[in-house]
């Protein structure tokens, strides 16, 4: 029987991501890898060329999971209701129960990686711009229908708030990690809400 290898490969992803989160991938070694991932140098080598190459497999790897979990949540809150505002809406109170609030603070990799300049690559950079770009556009068309549903002409564009989702989310880690206090992620979350939900409502 030929020898599957995927279990492996995801336990080295599996493990650089948790280690990735806790310090940095830059602050993180190789043998720090291999050991959470309780494998071999050659089982890891077989799958990666270099830290590098691991870098960049576990960016696709991360943009993949928020891929699917962004297409569950659409789907979940275009069933909940038909009214683009309310779906966003609806996204936003998902999003904030990412993270409860009794549990620490995971971060987020594309937040702390981006900045790691030795890793940091144009091929991370663009696989995390996609990945932005589509949680983006999917707001603000929803946005944009609002707007006509609602009749209103609100002093930023959808786009711009779409866009400070995405500012919100990647900062809320940032401020909930530094802060030590995990329940600023849904504050921050809700927040963002809220200010959505009065933009357009308010008269």
């Amino acid at each position: 029987m030929a020898r599957d290898g995927t279990q492996t490969r995801n336990r080295i992803l599996d493990s650089a991501f948790a280690l990735a989160l806790e310090k940095g991938l830059a602050a993180t070694s190789l043998d720090q890898v291999i050991g959470n991932a309780d494998i071999t140098k050659g089982a890891f080598f077989y799958h990666f060329k270099s830290k590098e190459d691991l870098a960049l497999a576990l960016v696709r790897h991360v943009a993949e999971l928020d891929r699917q979990q962004t297409e569950a949540m659409v789907k979940r809150v275009e069933e909940l209701s038909r009214d683009p505002l309310q779906q966003v809406l609806l996204a936003c109170s998902l999003t904030a129960d990412l993270v409860a609030p009794s549990e620490p603070n995971p971060g987020c990799l594309f937040a702390s990686y981006c900045y790691q300049g030795d890793l940091w690559s144009e091929d991370a950079r663009k696989i995390c711009e996609t990945s932005f770009r589509a949680q983006a556009a999917w707001i603000e068309g929803k946005l944009k229908q609002a707007v006509k549903k609602h009749n209103i002409k609100p002093p930023v564009s959808p786009a711009q708030l779409a866009q400070m989702f995405l500012s919100v989310f990647e900062g809320a880690f940032v401020l909930a990690r530094t802060y030590n206090d995990a329940s600023l992620f849904r504050k921050q979350i809700f927040a963002y809400r809220d200010m959505l939900e009065a933009l357009f409502t308010a008269r």
